[in-house]
């Protein structure tokens, strides 16, 4: 880790301890700058980009998990250059410079490592936020701008706990558990002011790269995450600004298939893996659409009357 900034806001952001089969090493994930790790220097970091699709098939014939991103005709950012070894657990994140991060990294700190080292131990990462009381927990999936965010604040807010908002891990074998990985809730200003009405947060809200604000949930409502819980519902949110939040059975392959999308652009690699684990949790949980009132605190009740007394 080759900035002290960098590796406290990697660790106020990675949080929870998933345990892994017994038998299994520890795994290690490493962030560097090419010139501070002395390879490969700035000009093999570019060859590695000119590869494109090409370095990932030359990692996978030397055993390993790679993607390398390509600065498109605008210079944007993109995904630094990743490779994990699935025999040692170690993964490393390398770029030219921390400056050349893309802004979305910090929200998910070794989002791609963590993807790819728990798809091979028979987990998976996803792109969901939840909500848990006792331990019993409700998935939210979908794509952006479909409530899941604002439905998490709505009920941390008002008691409820939650494993993660924007990505978590989740088994499936014996029962389907979702598991802490990250401790960051994003909520744009809009959705705050919304839930949190007249009352101010402890600290200054700053935008991230999309115009949402990025906050610790345990500085704000102590004792909201959960490490982990058992899955039991996946939900579809969608605001429908109701008079009442209500549920409605949803077929499974009608959530698979609104909540892939986000999934596989997400994380890319093991989709094969993912296809099956993702079709397996949706036989093994229940599938419902959520469609939200205007009211945050009447969201948080039917959530909790939802976990608490089961399906209504």
């Amino acid at each position: 880790m080759p900035s002290a900034a960098m590796a406290d806001l990697y660790a106020r952001r990675l949080g929870g301890a998933i345990t892994t089969n017994t038998g299994t090493d520890d795994l290690h994930f490493h962030l560097g700058e090419a010139p501070t790790v002395g390879s490969p220097d700035a000009a093999s970091l570019a060859f590695y980009q000119s590869l494109g699709p090409d370095f990932e098939r030359l990692a996978g014939e030397a055993g390993l998990i790679g993607i390398v991103g390509r600065p498109d005709a605008y210079n944007n950012p993109t995904e630094p250059c990743t490779l994990f070894n699935p025999r040692t657990g170690v993964g490393v994140q390398w770029v030219t410079s921390l400056a050349h991060l893309p802004p979305w990294d910090a929200g998910s700190p070794f989002r791609l490592l963590i993807h790819w080292a728990t798809a091979q131990r028979g987990m998976r990462m996803m792109h969901a936020s939840s909500l848990v009381s006792g331990h019993r927990a409700m998935l939210f999936v979908g794509a952006g701008g479909s409530g899941k965010s604002g439905t998490t604040l709505a009920g941390i807010s008002s008691g409820l706990q939650t494993v993660g908002d924007d990505y978590v891990v989740v088994t499936a074998d014996p029962v389907p558990r979702v598991h802490r990985v990250h401790q960051l809730l994003k909520q744009d200003p809009a959705g705050i002011q919304r839930v949190l009405g007249p009352r101010e947060l402890e600290k200054p809200l700053a935008l991230n790269w999309q115009g949402k604000v990025e906050i610790d949930p345990e500085l704000h409502f102590r004792g909201c995450m959960a490490e982990s819980a058992v899955v039991v519902a996946l939900v579809l949110p969608r605001i429908a600004r109701a008079d009442q939040t209500t549920f409605e059975p949803l077929r499974p392959q009608d959530l698979f298939h609104h909540a892939a999308a986000s999934m596989w652009q997400q994380l890319p690699g093991a989709q094969k893996s993912g296809f099956v684990f993702a079709t397996a949790l949706t036989r093994r949980v229940p599938t419902w659409r959520m469609n939200l009132s205007n009211d945050p605190s009447e969201i948080s009740r039917a959530v909790r009357q939802f976990l608490d007394n089961g399906a209504p």
